[in-house]
């Protein structure tokens, strides 16, 4: 399942999941973006020759070259031959590098140029792209080689021809990287024990990836990535809680105390901290808002009542002067007359003076001298008048001045309170020289004691300040870091719950997906150890995370066992094989071929026979080429009657190698054929009835080799062509296949049979028919001429 498809499907799933909404979103934010990859070209990939020149043991260019299409081809040689250099000279032509290589040091890499060819090293790999999946035609064979331009092996370039001709495109144009790394089709001998023996975890993701469950993986690791965070930022908080009360128990100040309390306990209370922080703590308000008022305090204002009580002695003494002198009495007299002058006013009829009774004294005449002498006397006492004025203002500037105190002091500070009301006394007081005297006592006693008591408020309150700020910053830093905890918390139940959606989801698809490779692998298993003791139960994938690993349940006899502990060498090596083989043939693989280095070693024969087996077993759908030194495959081989193309590889002086075909499916055929023919101690009563069977196995080989040319170039798919040529039926089915006849020709086959090869090669190919169903007695040289005249056939057919 691609990761589109595996994307819709959670997301499909994802409303009847049970997350809350929230939870929902979160999932979708931790969905690894879709990333766009290139397919490189369509099609099954098979290998149609693998060349290379200058490389590892191979001196001038050599080649090998293979059907592209499935089939079981084996490539045997002795050690130094040069086949494993072809096997790693496609490895590296596609890939880039050989797991030879990889986590050695520059000391095991030196010898990959050869010793003897001083040209420029180069490898290379003959591709054949089958139909792809819209049905498109096969595409032209392509040709990837690898050439060297610096003595570092990874100085090397890549050069992509068609036709002949390069093309422009790089290696990853024609193979898409990712696959190549999924589906890898390579297995060299020193990767076959690296299969097992490498940690659990790595197997674990490498088939992980083939189920196509990295979506789901990739989100689990984010969801723990994002849990962790969470996690950590639950667990910083705690730390620095600790640490903060341990701070604030340092410190003397109402604040701190409130501060600890808030802090401690299964839930800080971050409402207490901040109303602190904002100075409007429970405990401490009361306390910290009296000093900061009293450091505030503002005394009476000394200047001004000084003033004031300067001019108010000032104008006393002036009022003292005017009184006792003629101004003073010229003012009262002056009273006197205009009170008289009023009453003349209000009573003009009446002349008697209310005082003394005299009768006409307060008359006209009288009212006009007295008004002259009032003016006379005004100006005279103007001078007592002013002075007077300036007593009374005098008076009652200082009495304003006397203001009393503010209405928290009596609370905050009674004795202070009390201090003040003898100053606002001082304005009940209205003799000025009494005035003066206790109005400055007042304000020298209040003032002091208001400067004796701001002085040490602002000495308290700067010391609580300087003692309280550090921890406040503290505090800062701690409350915002609980409240990321705070915040935590329930993102972390939303992560824990998407994960275990995710976790199930995983198991889900991961048991139906693996189900088929561990079936695959545990079939393998039991062809390569048919009589080992060593029972392999069902592989599975076991864990998450670091635990994630591969599960490989053992018994021997029954009993459960560690596979590592109890296999053998042989047996661990099957086990790779069993791994290896299901993942680089995976449906989805788009390479048609595996390429299989020196699996034999460490094999007993039993296990061979079965190596043997597994490999013409994936052969009818794959092209499988395996390189060996050891004889024993192809003895196998032959002895199981497995059809296979067997070559050799062989070195002469200077790293010369030559490839020569020993056998393929046809050859081998007419030689078992030729054997039974000659053979004289068979029975002739066996021998006719297993020869002509043995012949026309033989140009059905012939037939379907062509077949699968001709089908091919026509643009047919390999799993269609496979098909075809494998579907049971008369040979005059391959053979109408093999000369590109439609279906309604197909009866004319056996004509056109003999217009191409003679009327002896109709006659052939119906007795072989008649023969197959009905033995009878023949001569042996009639058994060896029929061999004869099927391999004639065999040959022509072969070269049409």
């Amino acid at each position: 399942m691609s990761d589109t498809s595996l994307r819709d499907l959670l997301l499909d799933r994802l409303p009847g999941s049970g997350l809350s909404a929230e939870g929902q979103a979160l999932l979708r934010d931790l969905l690894p973006a879709a990333q766009p990859r290139s397919d490189g070209r369509s099609g099954t990939v098979y290998l149609r020759s693998i060349t290379a020149s200058g490389w590892r043991g191979i001196g001038p260019a050599a080649t090998v070259r293979l059907n592209p299409g499935p089939g079981l081809t084996l490539v045997a040689g002795r050690n130094g031959s040069g086949k494993s250099s072809f096997a790693e000279a496609a490895e590296m032509a596609l890939t880039g590098d050989n797991f030879r290589w990889q986590g050695r040091t520059q000391v095991w890499k030196k010898g990959w140029r050869n010793l003897h060819e001083h040209s420029v090293p180069e490898v290379g790999v003959e591709l054949c792209f089958d139909a792809d999946s819209d049905g498109e035609g096969a595409r032209e064979p392509v040709t990837v080689r690898r050439v060297w331009h610096g003595e570092g092996l990874e100085e090397s370039r890549t050069v992509v021809e068609e036709a002949g001709r390069a093309t422009g495109e790089v290696v990853h144009d024609v193979i898409d990287a990712e696959q190549l790394s999924l589906y890898r089709p390579f297995l060299p001998y020193t990767q076959l024990g690296a299969v097992i023996n490498g940690p659990l975890t790595t197997l674990h993701d490498e088939i992980s990836r083939i189920l196509g469950l990295e979506l789901l993986s990739d989100t689990d690791a984010a969801a723990r990535a994002r849990a962790k965070t969470l996690t950590d930022t639950e667990n910083a908080a705690k730390a620095l809680t600790a640490a903060v009360i341990q701070e604030l128990s340092e410190v003397d100040d109402p604040r701190a105390k409130e501060a600890i309390t808030a802090l401690s306990g299964r839930s800080p209370n971050l409402a207490v901290v901040r109303a602190l922080l904002k100075g409007h703590g429970a405990a401490d308000e009361a306390h910290l808002a009296r000093l900061r008022r009293l450091a505030d305090l503002e005394r009476p204002d000394r200047p001004l009542i000084t003033e004031a009580v300067a001019r108010l002695r000032s104008s006393a003494a002036a009022a003292d002067d005017a009184r006792h002198g003629s101004a003073e009495d010229a003012r009262q007299l002056v009273t006197l007359l205009d009170a008289a002058l009023e009453h003349r006013r209000r009573h003009p009829d009446v002349s008697g003076c209310p005082v003394c009774g005299s009768t006409d004294l307060l008359d006209r005449s009288w009212a006009d001298r007295t008004r002259a002498q009032v003016e006379r006397l005004q100006t005279e006492a103007a001078e007592a008048e002013a002075a007077h004025r300036e007593l009374v203002n005098a008076v009652r500037e200082v009495h304003d001045l006397m203001r009393p105190a503010p209405a928290w002091l009596q609370a905050d500070e009674p004795s202070l309170a009390a201090l003040w009301r003898d100053l606002v006394a001082c304005r009940t007081v209205r003799d000025p020289h009494e005035l003066a005297g206790r109005a400055e006592r007042a304000e020298a006693v209040v003032g002091d004691a208001c400067d004796q008591v701001r002085e040490d408020a602002r000495q308290r309150v700067t010391a609580q300040d300087g003692r309280w700020q550090p921890v406040a910053a503290r505090l800062t830093t701690w409350l915002e870091q609980a409240e990321a905890a705070q915040a935590a918390k329930p993102a972390l139940k939303q992560v824990k719950a998407v994960r275990a959606w995710v976790r199930a989801l995983t198991d889900e698809l991961r048991d139906a997906r693996f189900k088929p490779f561990s079936d695959q692998s545990g079939q393998i298993w039991r062809l390569l150890c048919e009589r080992s003791s060593v029972l392999l139960g069902a592989i599975g994938l076991t864990g998450v995370g670091p635990q994630r690993q591969v599960s490989l349940p053992v018994s021997v006899d029954d009993a459960d066992a560690p596979a590592f502990g109890v296999m053998s060498q042989g047996e661990l090596h099957s086990l790779a094989l069993s791994l290896f083989i299901p993942r680089a043939t995976h449906q989805d693989s788009p390479f048609g071929f595996l390429v299989i280095d020196d699996p034999v070693q460490s094999m007993d024969p039993e296990k061979v026979d079965g190596l043997a087996r597994v490999l013409y077993l994936y052969a009818q759908h794959r092209q499988v080429v395996v390189f060996t030194h050891d004889t024993r495959l192809e003895e196998a081989i032959q002895r199981l009657g497995l059809r296979a193309t067997v070559m050799r590889v062989s070195r002469q002086t200077d790293s010369v190698v030559h490839v020569s075909s020993v056998s393929d499916p046809v050859s081998q055929a007419l030689e078992e054929a030729r054997a039974i023919a000659l053979d004289p101690h068979l029975p002739p009563e066996v021998a006719d009835r297993v020869l002509p069977s043995m012949c026309r196995l033989a140009l059905e080989a012939a037939y379907q080799e062509t077949a699968r040319r001709v089908l091919r170039e026509a643009g047919i798919g390999q799993r269609d062509i496979q098909e075809r040529v494998t579907r049971p039926g008369p040979l005059t089915g391959l053979a109408a296949l093999a000369m590109g006849m439609k279906d309604k020709e197909r009866g004319d086959v056996l004509d056109v049979v003999a217009r191409d090869h003679g009327a002896w090669a109709k006659q052939l190919i119906q007795g072989l028919n008649q023969a197959s169903h009905q033995a009878s007695a023949t001569p042996v040289d009639d058994r060896l001429a029929l061999v004869d005249r099927t391999t004639q056939l065999a040959k022509e057919v072969l070269a049409r």
